[in-house]
């Protein structure tokens, strides 16, 4: 009987808290995509693409737990961050069988990355930088594999006009 009277109490504290915003549900629909972050929403990371080369820029995407519902963001690779495995595993995921390096090349803080809601809506924020803990295993065919943390971003916090070190990528032996 006591179990029982805890729990409902415990249920209608989390319902207030609900209904009085102090807990965000990840099924919100308050999605604006020019201010909300990934903190914002429990998630799975899914998939982590290449989007470009010069400089290297990802897009990672994450699907809400229990639902189909995806949101991605995007973000720049700073140099000392990426081993030359996840170089390789990058061109490989770009459907190339070699990479042939990649050399310090300068973004701004200003460079913009594109954020997408789980509603499909999406508006450009500041990039975030993709750094953290890419460890490839040899045969690594995307940067999927070669993640040990999924937190392997955080936002560019320099001083605003300075620029940062990323990576131009170049990959070799490439299917048409």
């Amino acid at each position: 009987m006591l179990v029982h009277l805890l729990s409902m109490v415990l249920l209608f504290s989390t319902l207030h808290l609900i209904s009085s915003n102090l807990i965000r549900g990840f099924n919100d629909d308050l999605c604006d995509p020019h201010t909300v972050t990934s903190e914002h929403y429990p998630s799975l990371l899914v998939r982590l693409d290449v989007q470009k080369t010069s400089p290297l820029k990802l897009k990672a995407t994450y699907r809400l737990p229990n639902s189909t519902r995806e949101f991605s963001f995007e973000g720049m690779v700073l140099t000392g961050g990426f081993p030359v495995p996840a170089e390789l595993a990058a061109c490989r995921s770009l459907g190339c069988s070699e990479s042939a390096g990649a050399t310090p090349m300068g973004w701004t803080a200003q460079s913009t990355c594109e954020f997408t809601c789980p509603d499909g809506t999406s508006a450009m924020q500041k990039c975030r930088f993709m750094i953290k803990q890419f460890q490839c295993p040899t045969d690594a065919m995307n940067l999927l594999e070669c993640l040990t943390n999924e937190r392997f971003w955080e936002y560019a916090t320099n001083v605003p006009g300075s620029s940062y070190k990323g990576l131009d990528l170049k990959c070799i032996k490439c299917e048409d």
